[in-house]
């Protein structure tokens, strides 16, 4: 129990130093605002975990109106689906996840996932959970609408004017370490590093590997509110990207919250349990703060989760203090 102590321990100490340690930071794509609430996605670990089975829907509305007159017409937009299924065999949990990714410059991801995680219980109460996902993820590119930025960029030259895609293997896998009042996470993605050629010998395109590590606890003020702080960290191609919350939560039902993205927005959320924590829904609007005059300055995203029925004759467990929906 020490040495896993300790190794957490260790985990969180180094993601505190990098965030600490980043000067200067490239200009990233956006990522999630409500990260928070969507374990599955960014960590197979999660897969299952908790007594219940859920499915939820997270859709992400890029700079809302942004528009260009070189690129194609449409929002960038992301959409992602996840389902949630505890076995209840063996400390078994199982997930799937759904993704697909669309900008008007013709760029296309998709991503569908099998996600498997064990489980542990420890004497301490917590639990140590260990996950793998395994999936395709297929990448597209229309070259009719493709904005050529460099002229000597020889994947734009080479795909100017055509309609290409390609699907090919993607693994991950994920630790998540969670108590009653803490949560501790780190992911791994693009575990095989699989390269996109698009059927040319001019084109090696290649999943470079991903780190996400994330945070997560719950505190009580008073009987009535609880407040969760929350950040992420994430890592790919040589720049971090952190970013960082809290939310305060009355009766766990209501929630309000605020972060920050850095080098990119300040986000402001919300969210509400309804019928007995069943079904929740959580709203975030991004202001962006950096490039400004460069894209539109809001970006709107939405969840929807629910609790799916349980198939069990124990009764389902309702806990007293710390919110599921958090």
């Amino acid at each position: 129990m020490r040495g896993i102590q300790h190794i957490l321990g260790e985990m969180l100490k180094y993601s505190l130093l990098v965030c600490l340690s980043i000067s200067a930071l490239g200009q990233q794509s956006p990522g999630l605002s409500l990260y928070h609430l969507n374990n599955l996605y960014f960590n197979p670990a999660a897969a299952g975990a908790g007594r219940d089975a859920y499915i939820q829907n997270q859709y992400r509305n890029q700079w809302t109106s942004y528009e260009t007159s070189q690129d194609g017409s449409g929002n960038l937009g992301t959409n992602i689906v996840g389902l949630s299924i505890p076995l209840n065999f063996q400390h078994l949990g199982m997930g799937l996840i759904l993704m697909n990714d669309k900008t008007p410059s013709g760029v296309g991801q998709q991503v569908m996932r099998l996600q498997l995680a064990y489980h542990l219980p420890l004497a301490s109460g917590a639990q140590l959970s260990i996950g793998m996902g395994f999936g395709m993820q297929s990448k597209s590119f229309d070259g009719r609408v493709f904005r050529l930025r460099d002229a000597n960029d020889p994947l734009a030259v080479e795909l100017s004017g055509k309609q290409v895609s390609q699907s090919l293997p993607d693994f991950n896998a994920g630790l998540l370490y969670t108590t009653d009042a803490l949560e501790l996470g780190l992911g791994l993605a693009h575990l095989n590093r699989s390269a996109y050629d698009f059927n040319s010998a001019n084109v090696h395109l290649v999943n470079e590997l991903a780190i996400n590590l994330h945070a997560k606890g719950t505190m009580s003020l008073t009987d009535r509110f609880d407040v969760s702080p929350f950040a992420q960290l994430n890592y790919y191609q040589g720049a971090f990207l952190p970013q960082a919350g809290a939310k305060i939560i009355y009766q766990q039902q209501f929630w309000v919250g605020a972060g920050y993205r850095w080098d990119d927005a300040t986000m402001f959320m919300t969210g509400v349990s309804l019928f007995n924590n069943r079904f929740d829904v959580a709203y975030a609007l991004d202001l962006s703060v950096i490039n400004t005059g460069a894209k539109a300055n809001l970006s709107h995203e939405i969840m929807l989760r629910f609790v799916l029925p349980s198939f069990q004759s124990a009764t389902r467990f309702v806990p007293i203090k710390t919110p599921r929906f958090n």
